[in-house]
C-alpha cells in the first residue's frame, strides 16, 4: 500500500486521515456529552467540567488542523473505483454523506471557535497556551455560532450513523469485505 490512492484502493495517507478524524469525532461527541451534562464542581473520571470544555475546544482545533491536509489529499489524489457490491443508491448516499462529513470537518471547529471567542470564553490550547481573542465579546455572533455548532453536530451525527450503518450492513450481512478498503493492510 502506497501513500497515495490508486484506482485499486485507498492509500496510507487517506486511511491515516480517515481514522484520525474518526477518533477525534468520537472523542468530541463523548467529551461534549460529558461536559454538557456535568454540574459545576462535579468530577467525571477525575476531570472538571472546565477541563472537558478546554479539551473539547483544543481537540476541535486539532481536528481542523488535520482536516486541511485531509481535504488537500482528497482533492489532489484520485479516488479508487467504487466497490463493486455498492448499489447506485448507496453510491449516491456515500457521495452526499462524504460532502456532509467534509463540511462538518470545517463547520464544527470554526463555529465552535467563533462561539467561544465571541462569547469571551477563550481557548487555553491543551492547557498550555491561552489563545488571543481576535474577535472580542460579540453576543450576536456567539449566539449564531453556538446554534450552528449544535445543529451541525446533529447533522454530522446523522451522516456518521448512515455511513457506519452502510459499512456494517456490507461487512456483517453481505460479507463483502467493504470495511477492508479503509483498514491498513500488509503488503502481499
Amino acid at each position: 500500500m502506497g501513500l497515495s490512492n490508486t484506482q485499486e484502493g485507498y492509500g496510507a495517507l487517506t486511511k491515516l486521515f480517515h481514522w484520525l478524524i474518526v477518533i477525534l469525532f468520537a472523542l468530541q461527541y463523548v467529551g461534549g456529552n460529558i461536559m454538557t451534562d456535568m454540574a459545576r464542581g462535579e468530577l467525571v473520571l477525575g476531570l472538571t467540567q472546565a477541563i472537558y470544555y478546554n479539551w473539547h475546544k483544543s481537540l476541535g482545533l486539532l481536528a481542523l488542523a488535520i482536516a486541511i491536509p485531509r481535504l488537500i489529499n482528497r482533492k489532489v489524489g484520485q479516488l479508487p473505483d467504487w466497490a463493486p457490491t455498492l448499489s447506485q443508491g448507496e453510491q449516491r448516499f456515500i457521495h452526499r454523506a462524504e460532502q456532509v462529513l467534509y463540511a462538518a470537518m470545517f463547520i464544527m471547529p470554526v463555529s465552535g471557535y467563533l462561539y467561544v471567542m465571541a462569547g469571551d470564553f477563550g481557548v487555553n490550547l491543551f492547557g498550555v497556551w491561552r489563545m488571543p481573542n481576535p474577535i472580542g465579546k460579540w453576543e450576536e455572533l456567539a449566539f449564531i455560532a453556538k446554534w450552528t455548532h449544535i445543529i451541525s453536530g446533529y447533522v454530522l451525527l446523522a451522516a456518521i450513523i448512515g455511513h457506519v450503518g452502510l459499512v456494517l450492513r456490507h461487512q456483517l450481512f453481505l460479507k463483502d469485505g467493504l470495511l477492508m478498503r479503509m483498514l491498513p493492510q500488509k503488503k502481499s
